[in-house]
């Protein structure tokens, strides 16, 4: 974990061939256990990490607390984020590049597909359903590098 907010806690994620990717913030409330001891294998992880010269870094500037404070951030940070709704949808991601928040607190999201081709229109979803937001990571990356910024709309 690189950050915690009253809602919000930040991890730097690790890929499959264990190298840094991206950020994911979690909901606090859908955390049912936490230890600081870590996982099996969490020893020779943290190993290769270090022999690669990677470790974890904190976000500054990132608004743990809300979550609008935490969309608004990420946007400024990142140009797409993908967003979660797992108790709604456990199998799905919507990724694309926030366009605010709605008055009726519902998360106005300009997609973009798998083959990198961006929505004219925004997609909705509550933000009290959204359980995690990821940033930063490969395959959001290329993404973006495929498909480039949105169109404006």
């Amino acid at each position: 974990m690189v950050g915690i907010g009253c809602k919000w806690a930040l991890l730097h994620t690790i890929s499959d061939d264990l190298h840094l990717d991206g950020y994911s913030a979690i909901r606090l409330r859908d955390i049912e256990h936490a230890t600081c001891s870590g996982w099996e294998g969490s020893t020779m992880t943290h190993r290769a990490l270090t022999l690669r010269g990677e470790h974890p870094q904190p976000l500054v500037g990132i608004d743990l607390n809300s979550t609008t404070g935490l969309i608004t951030t990420l946007t400024k940070a990142f140009p797409l984020m993908a967003v979660y709704i797992e108790k709604i949808d456990p199998h799905v991601c919507y990724i694309g590049r926030a366009r605010g928040v709605t008055r009726k607190k519902r998360l106005r999201l300009q997609e973009i597909g798998p083959a990198a081709d961006w929505a004219l229109m925004c997609s909705t979803n509550k933000t009290k359903d959204i359980t995690r937001f990821d940033v930063g990571g490969g395959y959001i990356d290329a993404l973006h590098a495929v498909g480039g910024d949105p169109p404006e709309g």
